[in-house]
């Protein structure tokens, strides 16, 4: 059951980003940063088909590439739903080149990973994690940042919600681990409506 759920978010996510690819060039980053949570959701929810072995462990180590690129655009992505100047599209660029190459240094060389099972769902997980997750939990704090000030600004609350409810879903998946996803589509959903609200 979970992951036909988490198969329905993929989709979901999908039909996100194609929505945010049609609000034009400065929702284009976001449709892919959507496609990039999609294939997360899609990997997990297809463990319980593809079973364990090399096939759904490749696609893991994809989910890991994933997130270690793809975490830190939220900065730019905010920037630009947001329709900011130069200098702070500029500075969220930075930002995320940094945490990339932070989150980039601290998961990926030498990742190991394990097949765990929850609920119904199989999925390979780092079987040494490399502790604290800098890179991806400041890229969330300076997002819930970014979305405070156009909330208070502009009364545009709806980045800020979404960086809040990565953070309590990310809070929740110790234990239930699938909320992650939701957790990342609901601030997808946040980055898509400050791009239509634009």
């Amino acid at each position: 059951m979970i992951s036909l759920g988490l198969a329905a978010l993929a989709v979901l996510q999908v039909l996100a980003a194609l929505a945010a690819w049609r609000t034009g060039g400065s929702g284009r980053l976001t449709a892919l940063l959507g496609c990039a949570l999609a294939y997360d959701s899609a990997v997990i929810a297809a463990g319980r088909v593809l079973g364990e072995g090399d096939v759904l462990e490749v696609l893991s180590v994809g989910r890991f590439v994933v997130h270690a690129f793809g975490t830190p655009l939220v900065l730019p992505c905010a920037a630009l739903a947001l329709r900011w100047g130069r200098r702070e599209l500029a500075a969220a660029w930075a930002g995320a080149v940094i945490l990339t190459a932070l989150g980039v240094a601290m998961t990926l060389p030498g990742l190991e990973l394990e097949s765990r099972r929850w609920a119904d769902t199989l999925r390979y997980a780092d079987a040494t994690p490399g502790g604290f997750p800098l890179a991806a939990v400041s890229a969330i704090v300076l997002l819930f940042l970014m979305g405070l000030v156009a909330w208070l600004r502009h009364r545009r609350p709806w980045i800020a919600v979404g960086a809040l409810a990565v953070f309590a879903a990310s809070a929740a998946a110790f234990a239930a681990p699938p909320l992650g996803n939701l957790g990342e589509a609901l601030m997808l959903a946040g980055l898509l409506l400050t791009l239509r609200d634009a």
